[in-house]
C-alpha cells in the first residue's frame, strides 16, 4: 500500500494548508491564483549556450530553454514559498502548468522527464521529496510522460543560489553531473528557475554525452535580464 497519500491527507486535516498567494484555506494553490500568475505570454525561448533567442544561428534548438514566466513579483514569491516550506501539492500544480510550454505536435515525440537533482547533503533523517520532484510529477501527469531521475551531482558543490556572482555561477565545471545509465533519447530537462542557465546547460551536456538525441529544458521562471 502507498501510504504517502494517506499521510498527506492526515497532515492536511490536522494542519490545513492555505494558498501561498491569496491565503485561502484548504487550497494548496488556487487555480485562479495560478492562472493569474501564468496568464501572460511566456518569455521567448533562449539558448543556454549563448544566451540569445532560440533557435539561434549557432546552436539551433539543441540547447533551447523555455520558461513559463519571469522571475519577479508574485511568480518569484510563489516559487520561493513552495521551495522553502510550501506543499508538494502546490509544486505539483506548478509543474502541471508547465505543460503549456510543450506544443501539441511536440508531445508526440516520446519524452521522458528528467528533473535537476537536489544537492547532496549530510542528513541523519530521511529527506522528503524536493519541490522539483513534485513539479516533475505534475508535468509528467499533464504530458503523460515518465519521470527518469537519472542525473546525479558528481560531487558536493555550493548551490548556485549561494554563489557570490554570475561569473561564479557560470564557472560551474562541465562535468558537474553524471548520468546513471543511458539517457532517454528525448529528454525534457526540468529546473525551477534559470538565472544564468548554467545548471541546465551542464545537465543538458551530460544527457547528450549519455546518449540523448534531443534535450528541451523547461523551468518555472527565468531571470528578467534575458
Amino acid at each position: 500500500m502507498n501510504w504517502a497519500p494517506v499521510v498527506e491527507l492526515l497532515g492536511h486535516l490536522l494542519m490545513p494548508e492555505s494558498c501561498p498567494v491569496c491565503g485561502k484555506l484548504a487550497s494548496p494553490l488556487c487555480p485562479e491564483c495560478l492562472g493569474k500568475i501564468s496568464a501572460p505570454e511566456p518569455p521567448l525561448p533562449h539558448c543556454l549556450r549563448c544566451g540569445g533567442a532560440s533557435p539561434c544561428e549557432r546552436h539551433g534548438r539543441r540547447y533551447e530553454a523555455r520558461a513559463l514566466t519571469l522571475h519577479k513579483g508574485e511568480a518569484r514569491e510563489l516559487l520561493l514559498t513552495v521551495k522553502y516550506g510550501g506543499s508538494g501539492v502546490a509544486a505539483q500544480k506548478m509543474g502541471a502548468a508547465l505543460a503549456r510550454l510543450v506544443g501539441e505536435n511536440e508531445r508526440q515525440r516520446g519524452w521522458a522527464l528528467v528533473p535537476i537533482p537536489p544537492h547532496p547533503r549530510a542528513c541523519f533523517f530521511p529527506r522528503g521529496d524536493s519541490h522539483l520532484q513534485w513539479m516533475a510529477r505534475g508535468l509528467a501527469g499533464a504530458l503523460g510522460a515518465p519521470v527518469r531521475e537519472c542525473l546525479r551531482w558528481k560531487e558536493k558543490r555550493t548551490p548556485q543560489k549561494q554563489q557570490p556572482d554570475s561569473q561564479s555561477r557560470r564557472a560551474m565545471p562541465e562535468d558537474s553531473f553524471v548520468c546513471a545509465g543511458a539517457a532517454p533519447e528525448q529528454a525534457l530537462l526540468l529546473d525551477d528557475v534559470s538565472t544564468t542557465g548554467t545548471t541546465l546547460l551542464r545537465a543538458a551536456q551530460c544527457l547528450y554525452a549519455a546518449g540523448a538525441k534531443e534535450v528541451l529544458s523547461l523551468c518555472w521562471s527565468v531571470a528578467s535580464k534575458r
